[in-house]
């Protein structure tokens, strides 16, 4: 089995810290990573709870990417990266019906552009 091209694996590795990152932002400081998104909350709220939630998903998403990639599994690694659209699609949803059209044009955009790049992952 060959090596993964440099770019590639960077990609991944990209794709991993975004997860592990945004996930455990969402879990210690949700009105930072609302805030981030466009949708400032207030601190101890339902909302902030509903955030941490958010935390855990991409963070359990990080950790699958992160053993994939361990794993040299890359084509696991971007099959998991192209459903993240889906996330993006939901998430700009949310902030284009509770913040506006601007707040979500970079969810929808980067819903766009994932299954691009995933697919380039994999090839």
């Amino acid at each position: 089995m060959s090596s993964p091209a440099p770019f590639k694996l960077l990609a991944n590795y990209s794709v991993t810290g975004f997860l592990l990152s945004t996930g455990l932002l969402g879990l210690l400081s949700p009105k930072t990573m609302a805030a981030l998104f466009g949708m400032p909350i207030q601190d101890n709220t339902f909302a902030s709870g509903f955030v941490q939630c958010m935390g855990g998903r991409n963070l359990t998403f990080g950790i699958i990417s992160a053993i994939f990639v361990q794993r040299r599994d890359l084509r696991a690694a971007a099959t998991m990266a192209t459903l993240l659209a889906v996330d993006g699609c939901v998430d700009g949803w949310v902030t284009w019906r509770y913040a506006g059209i601007w707040a979500a044009v970079p969810h929808f955009g980067a819903a766009a552009v994932i299954p691009f790049v995933a697919a380039w992952m994999m090839s």
